[in-house]
């Protein structure tokens, strides 16, 4: 409970608020000021201490001033300090219902907008809502935050996505340790697919020829003709000596046989029985034809396959296939570097081929002779065999690389341009993405991804605890407000309560009931043609619906008997009924709440909440402006300052007369001033309103007996007579003024209070 304002400085109108005496408040604390006098301060101060908030307090820091702000205040359970930027604690045990509160929660000006229907919302859920619901606006904010971060985050990542990627396929793309192969092959395809028709149309490469060494040119070589006797070959030896015809005359002869018969073709003689003539038909038979025959053959052969032009075929298919493999190795992926002719190649062919030329020849010369296979030939055949190996190899290399080209066609034949250059983004991507910087960036955004499913998810369960402890208490609290309205005898009514999250944000929406007629509360944009909160209700009507609104929002909050109740001015524009019934509903808070505080600018109104509280538990301030020395709160009686003037100057001359109390002149003055009031009460009809008692006692003497207030005229003479000349501006030519006796005036007040009592009788 706050038990005292120890001070208010330099806040408002409060230089210092304490009076002398500052006396304690009690459960029933009522404070009357006029406008303007502080009494918004004190709500101010009282708000800001609940909230915690210094701004309302800074704002009002009196002008002129250069000393700080500063409040302490007193509770039962301490003292709470204000020091001009912040409280020593907060309190949040207050319920203000004041100007603030309407504006905040009700209405601003004229309409109710979105700001009075978000804090009307958490009057209504109470404060379990009111937790639910800021836990709810904590989420969304958080999740805005993160939805920010995420577009943000989004936007970095943006510049990194392969072409018609999502960012989600762009996060779940896994890493691939051969990547940058991938990506050659790929580039590979595309690069195969732009040129399709010139790859389609390109030939694979050239096997090289592989000539075997002739079987049988050893055995040739060694070959002789069997049954020629010795003595003939030996004449015929001797024959193509003594004619130097060793080299190619057996040939000769062999051929001149065809045409010698009987006769020599050349001369004419006859040839039979000659020796000579039969060894050379002993010799150069068919066989031996056979044999120079074979050997020619071998010659021939060995000349062709082996020849310049198989070497020049070869070498022209070495140029088309460098040419081909420079062109292939772009699409299709190969060893292209060992598909080159063995470089022992020419050499081989050559030496190979001169060898055995030489040997068929020599064997050519002399048929009948047996010619051996020398060294130096034997090396040749034996190199030229290791080229045909290596040539072997180079083809079956060849085949396989003609195989990946046909392989690689047809691959082509049925490949998609357009699919193969995603699939290069593809993979471009999935390097980008496992970049460190991008693979940071993706774990950034996977966290704040995941942190916001887990706020949203939170922000669910939230949304619908909160949604059903609302459906829980909208209903009742639109019910007492009706039940409220009524009490206050309200011509109309709310129905259609009901939430929503415009924004994010709880709030809540109702209608007005005017005449059976639903009305919809509008706001600041609503026209003025259509019917809305702004022009369907009196000003009255509206600070009696806020208020409902406050008080039905009380009776509904568990922790009401720890609160304290503030009230400020709560019936302006009310009716004398409705603000009677408003001092009904205030003392019903009071019966429940931890204390009652009630500030208002009619001293009447709190004198009948005065009369309601129980007498050891009430007290009453009043705000008095002290010039210079600002507002100061100081105790006040109530019952007496709600007396009319003639009441209370009538108390004050018994004051007088029992204690002495009181300015003499102000006393004198008030003799008269409470005579004519009861003289004008009591005989209406003989004086009027603007009669003075000097006037009031010619009337009676004029009218003789038979005036009603005959019987008074002497008292009411006498008493007119002594008052008067202190009752006017004092004479300044008289030198000797008179002095008041305070006896002699005693006993005027007793006569005074004598012809009251007669006119009171």
């Amino acid at each position: 409970m706050l038990t005292k304002f120890i001070s208010i400085k330099n806040i408002g109108r409060f230089r210092n608020s304490a009076g002398s005496p500052n006396p304690q408040l009690f459960k029933h604390t009522f404070i009357s000021g006029a406008n303007g006098f502080g009494k918004s301060t004190l709500c101010a101060v009282l708000r800001s201490l609940h909230t915690g908030q210094p701004d309302q307090l800074i704002g009002r820091k009196s002008l002129g001033i250069t000393e700080a702000s500063k409040v302490e205040l007193l509770f039962d359970t301490g003292v709470i300090r204000f020091d001009g930027g912040r409280w020593s604690e907060t309190k949040p045990s207050f319920s203000i219902f004041d100007g603030v509160f309407v504006a905040e929660n009700v209405h601003a000006g004229e309409v109710v907008d979105v700001a009075q229907k978000r804090n009307l919302y958490r009057i209504i859920v109470g404060s379990a809502g009111v937790g639910l619901a800021e836990r709810d606006s904590e989420l969304a904010a958080d999740s805005r935050a993160r939805t920010t971060e995420i577009s943000a985050s989004t936007r970095s990542l943006q510049p990194h996505l392969g072409a018609g990627m999502s960012l989600e396929r762009f996060l779940n793309l896994q890493a691939q340790a051969d990547i940058d192969a991938e990506i050659d092959r790929q580039e590979v395809e595309v690069a195969a697919l732009t040129h399709i028709d010139t790859i389609l149309e390109r030939p694979e490469l050239s096997t090289f020829d592989l000539h075997t060494i002739p079987s049988g040119i050893r055995e040739t070589l060694r070959r002789t003709l069997e049954g020629i006797a010795d003595d003939a070959e030996r004449m015929i030896e001797k024959h193509f000596a003594s004619h130097n015809m060793k080299n190619g005359g057996g040939n000769w002869v062999s051929t001149g046989l065809n045409f010698a018969n009987d006769d020599c073709p050349f001369c004419g003689q006859g040839l039979a029985g000659l020796p000579l003539i039969k060894a050379f038909r002993a010799v150069f038979s068919d066989e031996y034809a056979r044999l120079h025959n074979d050997v020619s053959a071998l010659r021939e052969r060995i000349a062709s396959d082996f020849g310049e032009g198989f070497i020049a075929t070869q070498a022209a298919k070495v140029a088309r296939n460098s040419s081909g493999g420079e062109f292939w190795k772009e699409y299709v992926s190969f060893d292209w570097d060992a598909l080159k002719l063995p470089p022992a190649f020419e050499d081989a062919v050559r030496s190979l081929r001169q060898e055995l030329l030489d040997l068929l020849d020599r064997k050519a010369r002399a048929p009948l002779e047996v010619v051996d296979v020398p060294p130096s030939c034997e090396a040749a055949v034996e190199a030229y065999r290791k080229v045909f190996e290596d040539l072997a190899e180079l083809n079956a290399k060849i085949a396989r690389a003609n195989a990946a080209i046909v392989a690689k066609k047809q691959e082509l034949g049925t490949a998609d341009l357009e699919g193969a250059k995603q699939c290069l983004s593809h993979l471009k991507a999935v390097k980008v993405r496992h970049t460190p910087t991008v693979s940071t960036l993706c774990d950034e955004h996977n966290r704040l991804v995941a942190e916001k499913a887990a706020i949203d998810e939170e922000r669910g369960a939230i949304r619908a605890e909160l949604n059903e402890h609302t459906r829980t208490v909208v209903a009742p609290y639109q019910n007492r407000i009706n039940e409220l309205l009524d009490l206050f005898n309200a011509g109309f009514r709310i129905a259609q309560t009901t939430h929503s999250y415009p924004s994010g944000i709880a709030s809540t929406s109702y209608q007005l009931v005017i005449n059976g007629t639903p009305v919809d509360v509008g706001g600041s944009r609503t026209p003025e043609t259509q019917p809305s909160f702004k022009n369907t209700l009196s000003a009255g009507d509206k600070m009696t619906l806020a208020l409902s609104f406050f008080l039905a929002g009380l009776e509904q909050d568990a922790d009401l008997a720890n609160k304290i109740v503030v009230f400020d001015d709560p019936f302006t524009s009310q009716d004398v009924y409705r603000r009677r019934q408003t001092g009904h509903e205030i003392m019903r808070v009071a019966r429940a709440c931890k204390q009652l505080i009630v500030l208002s600018h009619d001293p009447t109104f709190l004198k009948q909440l005065w009369a309601k509280a129980p007498s050891s538990e009430r007290i009453c301030f009043m705000l008095s402006d002290h010039r210079a020395l600002g507002t100061k709160l100081g105790e006040v009686d109530i019952e007496r300052a709600c007396q009319g003037r003639t009441l209370t100057d009538t108390d004050d001359l018994r004051s007088f007369v029992s204690n002495g109390s009181g300015n003499l002149l102000d006393i004198v003055r008030k003799m008269r001033v409470v005579l004519e009031a009861y003289c004008r009460t009591t005989f209406p009809s003989s004086f009027q309103d603007n009669d003075w008692l000097g006037d009031m006692v010619r009337k009676i003497r004029e009218g003789g007996a038979t005036h009603p207030a005959a019987a008074l005229y002497d008292e009411l003479d006498q008493i007119n007579g002594y008052s008067a000349e202190y009752h006017h501006g004092e004479d300044n030519n008289d030198t000797t003024p008179d002095q008041i006796d305070d006896t002699e005036l005693k006993g005027y007040v007793r006569r005074t209070l004598r012809v009251i009592n007669a006119l009171e009788a």
